[in-house]
């Protein structure tokens, strides 16, 4: 029968736990007469360590990111960049136009302060020049008509004293002496000045059948009796003198009641312009207007209105004056030439 000692146990379940580490159980020889119990095989914690191929993808992935974020950060500083290169054009773009704006004015500006000056000299040297006296007649330059009712002033001013008028079409001695656009001629002796503009080396041609701009006619016209009905005799002459010089004329406005004077006294004469809004019936009607105005004086004429502009005895030295807008073509006196008369 065999038998177990317990400290041959005790040493035995040591071997065999050293036995299990090297991965048997210790054997004792059977001459020992002893015989061991198997132990437990207990097996070693070992950790897992990654692949290699994982590994290599982890870091691929890492460098890849890292790669990304750069590529992201310097878009973003490019985009800043351009951005802040484009505002700084703009700015400059926007300075050089303010710059050059400046400039144009202040060349502008010196053009005028040029044509000032030279302007300001030449009246200068025109004051200065000796013999200038208005009243002093220069060499005579040659012949020169009228183009339209010409006012002829004592000085080369459109201030100056209106001392006589040309009538379209007169034939004039012009001097060799001008001064601010005006020209001298000489008036059987006498000198005076014209705005040389409507001066011209040619005849004009005139309308109507009575031929060029001679004294008003004084026959009935073809219109009738009735629009001089009630007209005082200045006017009846008036409507006459239009109606021979211009045939294309045929209607005629007289006497009427009005709130302003003129028309009720039988005083004043309204010349209907026939297509009055056509450039030729402006012209037309202008030339009516400058035809009454120049035989004012034998007309009896005060006062002359075309086109929204007026002549009057009183203030002839203006020229014709612009009067405020009154409203339609009719209050505007744009289809009709009105005559007042003394």
């Amino acid at each position: 029968m065999r038998r177990r000692l317990p400290q041959l146990s005790a040493g035995l379940a040591s071997l065999a736990l050293v036995g299990s580490v090297v991965g048997a159980a210790a054997q004792p020889s059977a001459d020992a007469g002893l015989e061991a119990v198997p132990a437990t095989t207990v097996a070693p914690v070992v950790h897992a360590q990654p692949a290699p191929d994982r590994l290599r993808d982890e870091q691929r992935q890492v460098r890849e990111a890292a790669a990304e974020k750069r590529a992201a950060e310097e878009a973003a500083a490019e985009k800043e960049a351009a951005a802040a290169t484009k505002a700084e054009e703009a700015k400059k773009a926007e300075e050089t136009k303010v710059e050059e704006a400046k400039a144009e004015e202040a060349k502008k500006a010196e053009e005028a302060a040029e044509v000032a000056a030279a302007r300001d000299d030449r009246a200068s040297r025109d004051a200065a020049r000796p013999g200038l006296d208005p009243d002093d007649l220069g060499a005579e330059a040659g012949q020169r008509y009228a183009s339209t009712g010409l006012n002829v002033r004592s000085t080369p001013s459109t201030t100056g004293e209106v001392v006589d008028v040309l009538e379209t079409g007169t034939q004039v001695t012009i001097t060799d002496r001008t001064s601010a656009g005006f020209r001298q001629i000489d008036r059987d002796g006498r000198a005076g000045w014209v705005s040389e503009e409507y001066l011209t080396k040619d005849e004009p041609k005139t309308s109507g059948s009575s031929g060029g701009s001679g004294s008003p006619s004084g026959g009935a016209c073809s219109s009738g009796s009735g629009v001089e009905s009630g007209l005082q005799p200045n006017a009846v002459a008036v409507h006459r003198a239009i109606c021979h010089q211009f045939p294309s004329i045929t209607s005629y406005g007289g006497v009427r009641a009005d709130s302003i004077p003129g028309h009720p006294e039988g005083r004043a004469v309204d010349a209907m312009i026939p297509g009055y809004s056509s450039s030729s019936g402006n012209a037309l009607g202008w030339e009516v207007a400058r035809y009454v105005r120049a035989h004012a004086s034998e007309l009896g004429v005060t006062e002359v209105i075309f086109d929204q502009k007026i002549w009057t005895i009183q203030r002839s030295g203006e020229g014709w004056r612009t009067m405020s807008n009154r409203g339609g073509d009719t209050a505007n006196h744009r289809d009709h030439v009105h005559v007042t008369v003394r």
